[in-house]
């Protein structure tokens, strides 16, 4: 039988140096990342309000039929139970004009990509005709005014404030509006079982006070190292018409997004006063 190997010493001390060294660096990587205020772990932040709470008429568009509910699958999906799926038409009538208004809301979650239409519909059998495309929405600004007591912290820059009629108190409601250009990241899809009809997708972000049409940009806003809370919203539009343009499908979002841009910042968390806490 063969004589077991001598153990050689240094082996010991090699492997006791090298467990230093990586609890060493463990302790020293959480000391830089206290001392220099990086945030790897968002905390979560609740929405003010549900989003079924946002009023059935939004000014010249009035809900038709009820609320869409997701099955368990689907939420599954989406990846949060913090959604709204909702139809709107002018006036009531989707033959003026309507779209379907999709909002779904994340927090503490770790760096994730969100579920926008260009994965989903294809999933769903439908052909994409055109690449992304960001256009931007036109919604009157005048009313707009300079909020005269914060500025977003991260872009020293004060948010733009509006102040609007209560639907049901008709008092004022005062809002902070989110930074940023406000644009639709649009797709055109059709389906094989009917050519004359287009479905025209667009979406945008809301996070940490800014907007963004872009999933990288939420990324970049929501999971920035600096801050310690983190949320975002996605903003979707549907669009189904026969001989549509990515034109129309703008218009008609712009028009019902002046109205309901408030209600959605009434609901999200009010970021001048999160990104305050524990300061």
């Amino acid at each position: 039988m063969t004589a077991p190997l001598p153990f050689d010493s240094r082996a010991k001390y090699a492997f006791v140096v090298a467990c230093l060294v990586l609890v060493s660096s463990a302790l020293g990587f959480r000391w830089a990342v206290k001392s220099l205020d990086i945030y790897l772990q968002k905390l979560p932040v609740e929405l003010r309000e549900p989003f079924a709470t946002i009023p059935s008429k939004l000014g010249r568009w009035q809900q038709v039929g009820n609320d869409r509910l997701l099955g368990a699958e689907m939420l599954e999906e989406l990846g949060t139970k913090q959604y709204l799926d909702r139809n709107y038409a002018i006036d009531g009538d989707p033959s003026k004009g309507m779209l379907n208004v999709h909002l779904a809301y994340y927090t503490g979650m770790i760096d994730a990509v969100p579920h926008v239409p260009d994965r989903c519909l294809v999933a769903g059998g439908f052909n994409q005709k055109t690449q992304p495309e960001n256009y931007p929405l036109f919604i009157d600004r005048s009313a707009w005014q300079t909020d005269p007591e914060y500025v977003n912290l991260r872009a020293q820059e004060p948010y733009p404030i509006v102040t609007y009629k209560h639907d049901f108190t008709l008092q004022d409601v005062t809002v902070r509006l989110p930074l940023g250009d406000l644009a639709l990241r649009t797709v055109e899809f059709e389906h094989d079982r009917d050519l004359s009809i287009q479905v025209f997708g667009g979406y945008f972000f809301i996070a940490n006070g800014h907007a963004t049409p872009s999933p990288l940009g939420v990324r970049a806003l929501a999971f920035d190292l600096r801050e310690r809370y983190a949320y975002y919203c996605k903003v979707q539009f549907m669009y189904i018409a026969k001989n549509g343009s990515p034109e129309q499908f703008i218009t008609l979002a712009s028009d019902l997004l002046k109205d309901l841009l408030p209600e959605i910042m009434k609901r999200l968390p009010d970021w001048a006063e999160v990104e305050r806490r524990d300061r």
